[in-house]
C-alpha cells in the first residue's frame, strides 16, 4: 500500500519468546506522547501502532532526516505511513473501500513501513520538509477507526547527541571484570573495553525509550560488520560468531545483570533486535589472558 518503505523489522532488541517488540507494551503505559501537542522536536522517534491508535514519543521533528522505530502492539497486521497534508487529523477523505487514495490531491505519502506482523518493529528513515503531516495506517477501515496522529516538521537543526558523561562512555584502556553500562537508542556503553579471562559481570541499565536486549558475542568479524539478513538482524547461528549469553529484552528504566565466563578473544556487546545493530547498538570488547 503506497510507496514501499525501508523496512527494518526490529525482533530479538526486541525476545525471550522469539518475537520482536521495540517499545514498552501499552499495558505498561503509552509509549508515545499520545495526542499531546507541542512536544519537543526530536529526529529519532519511537512509537507503536495498535487497535486503534498511533502513538509516538513526540509529535514534532526538525526538518531533515527523521527516523521512526514503530512496534505493532495490536492483534493484527498494521502499516505506518508518513503523509504530508493540510487535511485536519482524521479528515482525509476516504473511498468506498474505507481507505484514502494515496495519489489524491492534497496529500503526499512520503514513505511507509508496509504491513508488519504483531510484536515486530519496523524502522523507517525519511527526509522531511517543514509542514504538517499525519502518521497513520491506511489499511481498509483503520484510519477511520482512529489510527492517525498529527505530526509537524519545523525548521531547525536536530540537536547533536551529547558526548557521553563520566560512567556512560567506554574507557578504551580500562580492564574490568565488573562492568556497568547502558543501552539506549542507538548505542551500547560500558565503562571498560576489556576484561580478563574468567567470570565477567555486566550490569546494564536500559536508558532508552523502548525495550532492548544485550548480547555478548564472540566474533571474528570486524566491529559493526556482522552480516545482516533481510530482516535486519544477524543469524545467531552464523559460523563467524558465538552468542555467549544475553539479557533478553527488558523495559526502559530497568537495570539487569548478566554474568558470563569468557575466554580470551574479540567480542561485541550488542542488541540484535531487527534494525538496532545496524543503527549503532554495538560496542567492541576484548578479553585478555
Amino acid at each position: 500500500m503506497g510507496k514501499m518503505g525501508r523496512l527494518m523489522a526490529t525482533g530479538a532488541l526486541l525476545a525471550a519468546t522469539g518475537l520482536a517488540s521495540c517499545g514498552a507494551d501499552p499495558a505498561d503505559g503509552p509509549v508515545g506522547a499520545g495526542g499531546t501537542a507541542h512536544t519537543e522536536p526530536r529526529n529519532t522517534i519511537a512509537g507503536d501502532v495498535r487497535e486503534w491508535a498511533v502513538e509516538t514519543t513526540t509529535d514534532r521533528a526538525f526538518d531533515g532526516d527523521v527516523t521512526f522505530a514503530i512496534t505493532n502492539f495490536g492483534t493484527m497486521k498494521h502499516e505506518f505511513l508518513v503523509v504530508k497534508t493540510d487535511f485536519e487529523p482524521g479528515k482525509i477523505p476516504l473511498t468506498s473501500e474505507s481507505r484514502f487514495d494515496e495519489e489524491a490531491e492534497g496529500l503526499e505519502v512520503i514513505d511507509e513501513i508496509p504491513e508488519f506482523e504483531v510484536k515486530t518493529t519496523g524502522m523507517l528513515t525519511v527526509k522531511l520538509d517543514p509542514g504538517k503531516y499525519q502518521l497513520l495506517c491506511n489499511i481498509a477501515g483503520h484510519y477511520k477507526a482512529g489510527m492517525y496522529k498529527a505530526f509537524e516538521v519545523v525548521k531547525g537543526d536536530a540537536p547533536v547527541a551529547e558526548p557521553a558523561t563520566e560512567g556512560d562512555g567506554t574507557d578504551a584502556d580500562a580492564v574490568s571484570n565488573d562492568l556497568h553500562g547502558s543501552v539506549a537508542e542507538w548505542a551500547v556503553n560500558v565503562d571498560a573495553a576489556k576484561a580478563k579471562a574468567g567470570e565477567v559481570s555486566f550490569t546494564m541499565e536500559n536508558r532508552g525509550t523502548i525495550q532492548h536486549e544485550f548480547l555478548v558475542v564472540k566474533t571474528t568479524y570486524e566491529h559493526g560488520m556482522i552480516p545482516l539478513g533481510a530482516d535486519n538482524r544477524f543469524d545467531e547461528e552464523d559460523k563467524g560468531l558465538s552468542v555467549i549469553d544475553e539479557i533478553p529484552e527488558w523495559a526502559p528504566g530497568v537495570t539487569n545483570t548478566l554474568k558470563v565466563k569468557l575466554e580470551p578473544g574479540k567480542y561485541e556487546l550488542l542488541c540484535n533486535i531487527e534494525g538496532h545493530y545496524k543503527n549503532g547498538m554495538h560496542a567492541a570488547f576484548e578479553v585478555v589472558p
